[in-house]
């Protein structure tokens, strides 16, 4: 019933009414109450297609800026008005569109008087990681009973906006390994060859005899190995397994979670001085530059079982004694999980597995049969199990 008793269908009901009562009766105040509804009627569907003539919106020319998603950024908008009369309550809608997700922002100007121009600082607020392009600008308005709500289609100027990931606070939980690296600023000892000698000690049963030095065991009476230094850096490989189709782009989901963890990881190891090689699915080389390493997801697209993907073009690139932090959602299934890591397990270096659990996942998991923690935990046992060492993040 609700549906059918809008606002024009009662003004319109109370209009032919009014003039079926002028006709019947012949009475003047029924006609000038026909008379009133029909022009309050008139102006409800004009006024709002009135008020958008003679409108003009001027971008301010700028380059395309980084914001950090939950950042405010001001959109910089010029409101012009040409007509003769004023408009009123004009709502700006702009559209972006990133990974196939919509999201419309409006803002509403209370007045526009007639020649002049009003500037808009419309803050935009983008609440996911990803490359948002203005796909379109409507100018809208339903002045003033609401009866008609006229639109009115703006040119779309290219603009894209590229926001960067929050990075989730991350702490390394591991000892930092050494990698032989000739140009590091670190340096270690070891039996292999060299051109620096490192020390001299005594020889232990079942050593390489040839490492042995003759001229010191001839003078030390004894058998004496001799260690050589090498230089070394600490060195970090992260492996981000990026959402699929259906979670890129949604804020809660585990896989945006997954990019936020692997941010903090990134601005972790730079905090500590540590080499960085990120590895994702769209890269077939590591990124070493941590700046380079945000953008890149930033704008991260969505890879169906992207973790045997990433692990396979890792592997030929993992150094012996590198660190390595593989990131992935926490709601992949331990089995799909455990069979990707394999051949970081044939490695033999330390491995840290990275679960990452957005908020949609945690709730959805605490109101499973009040088994929150347990259910939403459920890979860590399995890898734990497995031998890998876990950490979890849940936003």
């Amino acid at each position: 019933m609700e549906r059918w008793l809008s606002k024009s269908r009662v003004l319109l009901g109370l209009c032919a009414l009014m003039l079926i009562a002028a006709f019947n009766r012949r009475d003047p105040m029924a006609y000038g109450v026909f008379l009133f509804l029909a022009v309050i009627c008139t102006l409800g569907y004009l006024l709002p297609w009135l008020s958008l003539r003679g409108m003009q919106l001027r971008w301010l020319g700028q380059e395309a800026p980084q914001v950090t998603e939950g950042q405010a950024y001001p959109l910089h908008l010029v409101l012009e008005r040409r007509a003769r009369w004023p408009a009123f309550l004009v709502e700006i809608e702009a559209e972006w569109v990133w990974a196939s997700q919509s999201l419309v922002m409006r803002h509403t100007v209370a007045l526009v008087r007639r020649g002049r121009s009003v500037a808009l600082e419309q803050l935009c607020t983008f609440p996911c990681r990803g490359v948002y392009r203005l796909q379109s600008v409507r100018l809208a308005s339903g002045f003033p009973l609401g009866l008609l709500r006229a639109q009115l289609q703006m040119p779309t100027p290219e603009l894209a906006v590229q926001v960067l990931p929050q990075p989730s606070p991350f702490v390394w939980p591991l000892p930092w390994t050494v990698t032989a690296d000739p140009q590091g600023e670190r340096s270690t000892r070891h039996l292999g060859p060299s051109m620096e000698l490192g020390l001299l000690r005594a020889y232990q049963d079942g050593e390489p005899l040839g490492r042995v030095s003759w001229r010191a065991s001839a003078r030390a009476g004894q058998l004496v190995i001799q260690h050589f230094q090498q230089t070394g850096s600490l060195r970090l490989h992260v492996l981000v397994a990026v959402p699929d189709a259906q979670a890129c782009g949604q804020p809660d989901s585990d896989g945006e979670q997954t990019i936020r963890l692997a941010a903090g990881i990134v601005a972790a190891a730079q905090a500590h001085h540590v080499q960085l090689r990120l590895h994702l699915p769209s890269h077939a080389e590591a990124l070493t530059d941590p700046a380079a390493a945000l953008l890149a997801l930033a704008d991260a697209p969505a890879v169906p079982d992207s973790l045997p993907v990433v692990v396979h073009q890792a592997l030929p690139q993992l150094q012996a004694g590198a660190s390595v932090a593989v990131v992935l959602p926490a709601s992949l299934p331990p089995p799909q999980v455990l069979q990707a890591l394999q051949g970081l397990r044939a490695r033999g270096g330390p491995v840290l597995v990275c679960l990452a659990q957005g908020a949609a996942g945690a709730a959805g998991a605490a109101g499973a049969a009040g088994a929150a923690v347990p259910q939403a935990l459920a890979p860590a046992p399995a890898l734990a199990q497995a031998g890998y060492l876990t950490h979890t993040e849940v936003a």
